[in-house]
């Protein structure tokens, strides 16, 4: 006799451990300063991160509308000590032209007194250079381009599992339960390739299309 489907509540979804992708983790083998210009011109953030296309995510997940990244400059440095030296060298040369971080920068991104008027931008950048090598300085704009196609792959794999549990979610709330979206941050991580011009999913594109479709539905 075949068996009959069962009514009951689907099974849980399985929790992930983050809502990030896997290459937004730490690596504290690489250490950089950071230089990260508003693109409305109104302001800059001093800091360092062993990650810093993981810090600049924590200000906005939309960090390439809200940056100039080709202003924006990343100082490589040797060791985590020799970051906060730099940081600190920097932070006391421009202590005078403190400015107010943007309203927009969550209060849990920390950093709010790092923030300096953007008409010293340059003389920070050149404090920089005179610290360090030619080749240890870069547009941010590289770096990040650089970091997202070297981690296409396993991005790509990320987004299908982030599509399919918001499609899973969104069955759940079609049966009454509260349940929270997180598609948000899939459409945000895909509006980064897209700044980038990097193409995802050339080899399944209708792959591609399916999960651009998830992500617009996010609020």
């Amino acid at each position: 006799m075949p068996r009959r489907k069962s009514s009951a509540i689907p099974k849980p979804i399985k929790p992930v451990r983050s809502y990030e992708p896997e290459f937004a983790l730490a690596d504290d083998s690489h250490w950089f300063v950071y230089l990260f210009a508003l693109t409305d011109c109104s302001g800059f953030k001093v800091g360092f991160s062993c990650n810093p296309l993981q810090r600049i995510s924590t200000f906005s997940r939309r960090y390439f509308e809200r940056f100039d990244l080709m202003q924006s400059m990343l100082c490589r440095v040797p060791d985590c000590d020799a970051a906060r030296a730099l940081e600190s060298e920097l932070k006391s040369t421009l202590a005078a032209y403190q400015a107010p971080a943007p309203l927009w920068v969550p209060l849990e991104a920390g950093g709010h007194t790092e923030w300096f008027s953007a008409v010293y931008f340059s003389d920070a950048e050149a404090r920089a250079r005179s610290r360090l090598r030619a080749d240890s300085i870069r547009p941010a704009f590289e770096q990040f381009a650089a970091d997202l196609l070297r981690a296409k792959s396993s991005f790509e794999a990320w987004a299908v599992h982030r599509a399919q549990q918001a499609a899973d979610i969104r069955q759940f709330a079609t049966r009454g339960y509260a349940v929270r979206d997180r598609s948000s941050g899939l459409r945000d991580w895909l509006g980064a390739y897209r700044y980038f011009d990097i193409p995802l999913f050339v080899d399944d594109p209708e792959v591609g299309r399916i999960i651009e479709q998830y992500a617009l539905l996010a609020d």
